[in-house]
């Protein structure tokens, strides 16, 4: 058999369907969202049509990335992931677990600022067409709308601050994962449904 086959989703040290799926659709989102942002705030003239039509899908897959990563929350929450492979040394646990933790605080907070900056005008805010509300207590605690110092600081924070913890994290934990490939401990297999090493068919 090929060894680029699922495994049964009762083995107990990979991911299960649901996170493996959620996993990789977040990840493809995210880095879809890096694009758009990209061409969004470099690409296109300010306050220009094309800009307003990217930055309405901007808006609406921010939104979405927020409601998936909850949904990948309570299932990482309902089904514990998988144990780390056995001779792992202690600071690689660490910084592996470090890096996760951190993934999830910014997939939080990276949509949660967009909606707070939108929340900041007097604008509606679509989601994929369908209404959408501003975010509860900005306009109390900001004004609404509220001083440009304001929108430039949450704005700056946004684009690139957040951006730039999102890449060099996403680069620690891909180097992380392209490590444990070829030191003989893979990790691979666990998240993207590839057969695990040593086991019954497997090549090694």
């Amino acid at each position: 058999m090929s060894s680029h086959v699922i495994r049964p989703a009762g083995d107990p040290g990979r991911y299960g369907a649901a996170a493996m799926i959620l996993h990789w659709t977040i990840a493809v989102l995210i880095l879809v969202q890096i694009g758009l942002g990209w061409i969004m705030n470099e690409a296109l003239p300010d306050h220009s049509p094309r800009q307003e039509l990217v930055e309405g899908v901007h808006i609406s897959l921010g939104l979405t990335i927020l409601l998936l990563v909850l949904v990948r929350i309570g299932v990482r929450i309902a089904n514990p992931p998988p144990p780390l492979p056995a001779g792992m040394p202690a600071w690689e646990r660490f910084l592996a677990g470090a890096s996760h933790l951190l993934f999830y605080v910014l997939m939080l907070v990276m949509p949660l600022t967009g909606w707070a900056l939108v929340s900041l005008g007097a604008r509606p805010i679509s989601f994929w067409g369908l209404p959408w509300p501003h975010l509860p207590g900005v306009a109390a605690l900001l004004g609404s709308p509220a001083p440009k110092a304001v929108r430039h600081q949450l704005s700056h924070v946004h684009v690139y601050i957040l951006i730039w913890i999102v890449l060099l994290n996403l680069a620690l934990h891909v180097a992380g994962a392209l490590k444990h490939q070829f030191d003989g401990r893979p990790v691979l297999w666990r998240m993207a449904g590839l057969k695990r090493p040593g086991g019954p068919g497997s090549a090694s």
